[in-house]
């Protein structure tokens, strides 16, 4: 009661000074840029001079050393914050070490304070609401999607383009969809009805085509940073394209977002999980893995943890919550401690920076004969565990401990584990944490002869285990209770600087909460609650970054304060809660009905007007293919691609010397059979080496999360084009069927190659320029012209 009776005169006066001062002020739109460019650099998150922020309202109120409110709400005057900025001193006048505040940002300090200073959430923070569609053209738009580009358009003195035509739009949605191009008869036929439901059957097929799973799985690799090795300097193989397959299997079933979520967050704290719920768990094992010699394991366990918090975030919230590893952050309303109350979600798992990887998911070639075994392993480890707390046992570990210090007793273990187990036998034993307990018992039991027959019986069958055929996949555990750990706030973001424990959560600047003993299963369902405000924004934006070139909101991996704002926010919320709450979160209807929409079917030419980046959506996409794209529809049109589906990952031809590791054997062993043409969505992703042709068209090395790949205009992309091994093969393959092609013409054989290439047949004047490429009938060089044209390596 005493709070509202201080309160409430403020409140008051506040709003009667609103009304005396016109229209209030905008907190997000006119203060927050100012308090971010000009002032939490100083006084925020990661720098608090004077002990003052001005991150959070309640900090600016409560003031610095000096004990005075930065701001006093209604009293501009008397707010040292004007005061400071105003101050007649140089030496005096905030902010320090820069130029002064324009009188126009002074103007609207003084006014947002007189009027209550007020702090907005940011828009992104804020749970989206389902907009009504604004009136408009009815003869062009046919969706809501429509109708909210067309508001913008018009709002910019801008008019939508014709529809692009039929050949040029069937490649377009066959390429976006399933990443490869269109088959000409079937456009032929596509073009000759002119029906409307001609074209959405024709999009139905995509949808409906087992290349849909491939196409997109290569966007989502890039975000669950996956490769086929372990990373850092050694970067050993690493056996986890079974999570790459469930990826695929998943888009093509249309798996719901909500469902795709909780099983790659927590897929193993689900009820009763299946075998494909467990692979879809190592989502997270795609993190690195350090095998370097005298490395610190629980410092590279710890940063496996900090690159799944990271990750998260980024993905599912679009949130730069990296930045709060070691301070606050620097302009969105997260503490540290928010970070380490995620980290606590995450950091209860029993994979360690190991080489053998554990734990691992086996799957066995012939079932019957590895679960045999496994139940014999099962019972000896039982056997081991029953002996192990027996007092004789315990004395014999006790008597091992105390002889640590003898080189040959110690020298059984290795250097690293050697170090730990010292570093543990110091402690006493009611003050080890029962991870620490388990482990120095464990490692006992590696190398006491007490334990020796039960361990010899254990390795002769996990030898035998072994040597069945099988598949491993390292997969998410939980630790149980017993072992759980403590997570603290690392001071500087530093593993050797503990500070105080804290318990899971999520920040309380976000709608929600969690127990204080929430498991990864219940951050999956905070995630995907109807109160929080970012995660199907977030997705439905990727998505149409991957359609149109850029997304509603250009930064991707950044919905914060400095992220770029929603061309067009409206329309974003509108896709958001149908995505979520109409659609169910099914991916295929989100994109059914994007590229059903006339937005999305208008024709690329530009015309010159005052939308030069496509902004607001007049025109329609024009954007250049990735590497992965480029290299499928060349070996697609030359006839080599290869329609086998899953497995594990395969060498295609790359130029020699790209691998050069000193610490292995390992070689690049290229494919001679039908690997060599599988999609390439299949090659093999070596982290310090990745594929050149794709690295040449911007793919990221997948070290760590990438949600938007910048895409590059470099000479060394039409050098690959040209030259490449692959590029070079299609050209000879799309020559070969030029030549096989019954034409009484090389000119009608040249048409051919382009239609095949194109989906539909070149203008007379191009005809003319292949025709002047041909030498002595040698169709190749012309076949390589085709696959390097312009319009071959964009989609238009």
């Amino acid at each position: 009661m005493r709070r509202s009776l201080l309160v409430a005169p403020s409140f008051l006066a506040a709003a009667a000074l609103t009304g005396c001062q016109g229209p209030p002020v905008d907190f997000n739109a006119e203060i927050r840029p100012i308090l971010n460019e000009q002032c939490v650099a100083c006084h925020g998150g990661v720098r608090r001079r004077g002990d003052l922020s001005l991150q959070f309202r309640e900090d600016a109120l409560a003031g610095g050393e000096s004990g005075r409110a930065a701001i006093v709400p209604g009293d501009a005057s008397g707010s040292p914050l004007i005061q400071l900025a105003t101050h007649p001193d140089p030496e005096e006048r905030m902010p320090k070490g820069g130029p002064s505040l324009s009188d126009h940002e002074i103007e609207r300090l003084r006014k947002w304070i007189d009027q209550g200073a007020e702090w907005e959430p940011h828009w992104a923070y804020v749970r989206p609401v389902k907009p009504e569609p604004p009136n408009g053209r009815g003869d062009w738009a046919r969706s809501p999607v429509d109708l909210f580009a067309l508001a913008r358009m018009n709002a910019h003195d801008l008019e939508p383009s014709p529809e692009a035509g039929c050949h040029v739009l069937a490649r377009r949605v066959s390429l976006d969809l399933i990443g490869l191009p269109p088959d000409p008869d079937r456009v032929d036929t596509l073009c000759a009805d002119a029906t409307e439901g001609a074209y959405s059957d024709y999009v139905d097929e995509l949808l409906a085509h087992p290349g849909f799973g491939e196409r997109w799985a290569s966007m989502w690799l890039d975000l669950a940073r996956y490769a086929d090795t372990k990373g850092y300097e050694a970067d050993r193989h690493r056996t986890i394209w079974r999570y790459r397959d469930w990826v695929i299997n998943a888009f093509n079933a249309d798996m719901p977002f909500d469902r795709f979520t909780r099983e790659q967050l927590a897929g193993d704290l689900l009820d009763d999980p299946t075998t494909e719920q467990l692979i879809a768990t190592a989502f997270h094992r795609n993190a690195m893995t350090n095998e370097e010699g005298g490395t610190d394991d629980e410092e590279h366990r710890v940063a496996a943890v900090i690159d799944r918090v990271n990750t998260t975030w980024e993905v599912w919230q679009g949130i730069t919550m990296a930045c709060t590893q070691c301070h606050g952050h620097p302009y969105d309303p997260f503490r540290q401690e928010d970070y380490y109350r995620s980290m606590a979600v995450f950091n209860n798992t029993a994979d360690w920076d190991q080489p053998s990887e554990e734990p691992l998911l086996f799957e066995f070639d012939d079932p019957e004969a590895g679960h045999r075994v496994q139940a014999q392993i099962d019972a000896v480890e039982r056997e081991l565990e029953a002996l192990l707390v027996t007092d004789d046992a315990r004395a014999a570990q006790a008597d091992w401990e105390a002889s640590l210090g003898d080189p040959a007793v110690a020298g059984r273990l290795s250097t690293t584990v050697q170090n730990e187990v010292l570093r543990i036998a110091r402690i006493p034993a009611s003050d080890r944490s029962p991870h620490q307990a388990s482990f120095i018992t464990a490692r006992f039991a590696e190398v006491h002869p007490i334990t020796e027959p039960l361990r010899n019986r254990r390795w002769a069958l996990l030898q035998e285990r072994h040597e069945l055929p099988h598949t491993t996949t390292p997969i998410l555990r939980e630790n149980p209770p017993e072992q759980a750990r403590v997570t603290r706030v690392l001071n500087r973001g530093s593993f050797l600087d503990p500070a105080d424990p804290v318990a899971a959560g999520v920040p309380a600047s976000l709608p929600g909460a969690l127990p204080s003993n929430a498991t990864r299963l219940d951050f999956a369902d905070w995630l995907l609650s109807e109160d929080n405000p970012l995660t199907a924004r977030v997705t439905v934006n990727r998505f149409w970054e991957q359609l149109f070139g850029r997304g509603l909101v250009l930064t991707l991996e950044d919905f914060g304060t400095v992220g770029e704002p929603p061309t067009h926010p409206e329309l974003l919320d509108w896709l958001a809660v149908s995505f979520r709450e109409d659609w169910s979160w099914s991916i295929k209807r989100l994109l059914r009905e994007i590229v059903l929409s006339s937005t999305y079917r208008q024709s690329s030419v530009h015309t010159g007007d005052s939308d030069p980046d496509n902004v607001w959506l007049s025109r329609g996409p024009r954007v250049r293919l990735t590497g992965e794209q480029l290299r499928d529809q060349a070996l697609a049109v030359g006839g080599l691609l290869s329609d086998r589906q899953l497995g594990p990952s395969v060498m295609p031809p790359q130029p020699d010397g790209i691998w050069r590791n000193p610490y292995n054997g390992a070689r690049w062993e290229t494919a001679e059979d039908e690997n060599r043409y599988r999609r390439a969505v299949y090659t093999y992703w070596k982290r310090t080496a990745p594929y050149p042709a794709f690295v040449s068209f911007d793919s990221p090395s997948r070290e760590v999360c990438v949600s938007r790949r910048i895409r590059t205009n470099t000479p060394l992309q039409a050098l690959v084009a040209l030259n490449d091994p692959v590029f070079w093969e299609a050209s000879e393959a799309l020559a070969q069927r030029m030549t096989s092609h019954e034409a009484d013409s090389d000119r009608l054989r040249l048409a051919f190659g382009y239609r095949m290439a194109l989906g539909r047949l070149p203008s007379e004047a191009k005809l003319d320029i292949l025709e002047g490429v041909l030498e002595d009938g040698d169709l190749v060089l012309a076949a390589n012209v085709i696959l390097n044209l312009d319009e071959f390596l964009m989609r238009e």
